[in-house]
C-alpha cells in the first residue's frame, strides 16, 4: 500500500481482491457487503491513490506491492508455470523471467478485450441504440381526459351514469340541480394540456343529450376573447346513451400549457352531460 495516504482496513481487503482479478460482484459476496459499498470503497482507493480507473490503480498498487516486498527481501512475483486469470484464460510466463501484479493483471485486460473485441463493439452499439431510442422523445399524438371533474366550473356537476366512460360525466351542463331545470349559462375549464405547436387541432367530445338541441357549446382555449368553434350536442332522447362528435377544427396553437373551455347560454332540461374529451393533431 502507499505509505503518504493508507487505507482503511476494508479497503485493504477489497484492494486484495482486486489484485486477485475479481469483479465488483466477486469482491461484494467474498466481503458480505452490497456491490454499491464496493463501489464506495474503490472509489475512495482511486481517490488516495491519485487514480481514476480500475486499471490506473492495479498498476499503482502492483508496483507499490514491489516495492514493499523488495524492502522486505522476497521477490515480487516469481512465475515460471501457466498462470490462470478468473475467466480461463491462460498466460505462459517464460521461466527466469518476473511478472509484477499489474503486469500480468494488463496482459489479462489485454487478452479479454482482444478475446471479446466483437462481444465488446457489438454491446456498445447496441447500448448506444437503446440510449438513442428510449432517450428519444415520443411523437404527441393526443391529450385525453374524463370531463367529470373540470378544473373551474359554473355550471353542472358530477353525476353517475352507467354507461359513461368512467361511469360519471359532468351532468347537467347548462341547466340547475333541480326541478324544472331552468336553463342556466355557465362554462367548464379544463386546464394543464401540454400540446406541442401544432397547426391544425382538433377535439371530440363524448356527451349524452336528453333535450331539444338548439343551444350551442362555444370552445375556448386559453383566454382568448373569441371562440375557436362551437357544437351543437345532437339530443339522443336518453341520458344515457352517450355519442362523440366529428372532429372539430380548433386551428393552430402554439407549443406549450394550454386550457380548454366549454360554454353555454344554457337551456331547459340541459345542453349535455360531458363525459371525455380527446385533444389531438389527427382528424
Amino acid at each position: 500500500m502507499t505509505d503518504y495516504n493508507p487505507l482503511s482496513k476494508r479497503e485493504e481487503e477489497v484492494v486484495e481482491l482486486l489484485l486477485q482479478g475479481k469483479s465488483n460482484k466477486q469482491i461484494a459476496l467474498s466481503l458480505g457487503i452490497s456491490d454499491h459499498t464496493v463501489e464506495f470503497h474503490l472509489r475512495n482507493v482511486y481517490a488516495k491513490l491519485q487514480v481514476s480507473s480500475r486499471a490506473e490503480a492495479i498498476i499503482k498498487l502492483g508496483k507499490s506491492t514491489a516495492r514493499t516486498s523488495s524492502k522486505l527481501g522476497e521477490s515480487a512475483v516469481e512465475e515460471d508455470v501457466l498462470k490462470a486469470d478468473n475467466r480461463g484464460d491462460l498466460l505462459m510466463q517464460r521461466p527466469g523471467t518476473r511478472a509484477t501484479t499489474a503486469e500480468v493483471s494488463v496482459q489479462e485486460v489485454a487478452i479479454f478485450f482482444r478475446k471479446h473485441k466483437i462481444l465488446i463493439s457489438s454491446g456498445i452499439l447496441l447500448a448506444a441504440l437503446l440510449v438513442f431510442v428510449f432517450s428519444k422523445p415520443k411523437p404527441w399524438e393526443r391529450y385525453e381526459r374524463e370531463c367529470e371533474y373540470p378544473d373551474e366550473a359554473t355550471v353542472g356537476q358530477m353525476i353517475w351514469r352507467s354507461t359513461a366512460s368512467d361511469s360519471k360525466v359532468h351532468g347537467q351542463f347548462g341547466t340547475t340541480a333541480g326541478s324544472p331545470w331552468p336553463a342556466q349559462s355557465g362554462y367548464v375549464t379544463y386546464k394543464n394540456i401540454s400540446i406541442p405547436q401544432i397547426d391544425q387541432l382538433y377535439l371530440k367530445l363524448r356527451y349524452s343529450k336528453n333535450s331539444p338541441s338548439s343551444v350551442p357549446i362555444l370552445i375556448y382555449m386559453d383566454d382568448e376573447p373569441a371562440p375557436r368553434a362551437s357544437i351543437y350536442p345532437v339530443d339522443q332522447q336518453n341520458w344515457d346513451r352517450f355519442t362523440w362528435t366529428e372532429p372539430i377544427f380548433l386551428g393552430s396553437i402554439e407549443g406549450g400549457v394550454h386550457s380548454i373551455q366549454f360554454s353555454t347560454d344554457g337551456q331547459q332540461y340541459g345542453v349535455a352531460d360531458l363525459d371525455k374529451l380527446i385533444i389531438t393533431g389527427k382528424p
